[in-house]
């Protein structure tokens, strides 16, 4: 069985808040065309914009955020939380019992 569509905010295909991605992804639309459409529609609105600004900031409050794929990076509040697991786990080697020399003391041919 397919799994239902759902009308949340995009976490992949975004520019600002998800709220124009996550429409094209519904309708399998074209984000970018749709981005377009609605700034010309925006500014032909007689309040230039403002009213077009108001509408997205309104539906991105209310239009839930996609939880269902993970995001592969870290996100703005694990810098609050102190990072995540898989950040922790970046396959880097870790170096222990390291001391410190300082090289302008020691001469080049090693005297």
């Amino acid at each position: 069985m397919a799994a239902k569509k759902r009308f949340v905010r995009s976490r992949t295909n975004r520019l600002v808040g998800g709220v124009l991605g996550g429409i094209a992804e519904y309708f399998n639309w074209n984000a970018n065309l749709l981005r377009l459409i609605y700034v010309l529609v925006s500014l032909a609105i007689p309040t230039h914009g403002i009213l077009g600004l108001l509408v997205y900031v309104v539906v991105m409050t209310f239009m839930p955020l996609d939880d269902s794929r993970p995001v592969g990076g870290p996100s703005l509040r694990d810098l609050f939380r102190g990072g995540t697991d898989a950040a922790q786990d970046s396959g880097r080697k870790v170096i222990h019992d390291v001391t410190e020399q300082d090289i302008k003391n020691q001469h080049k041919d090693g005297e």
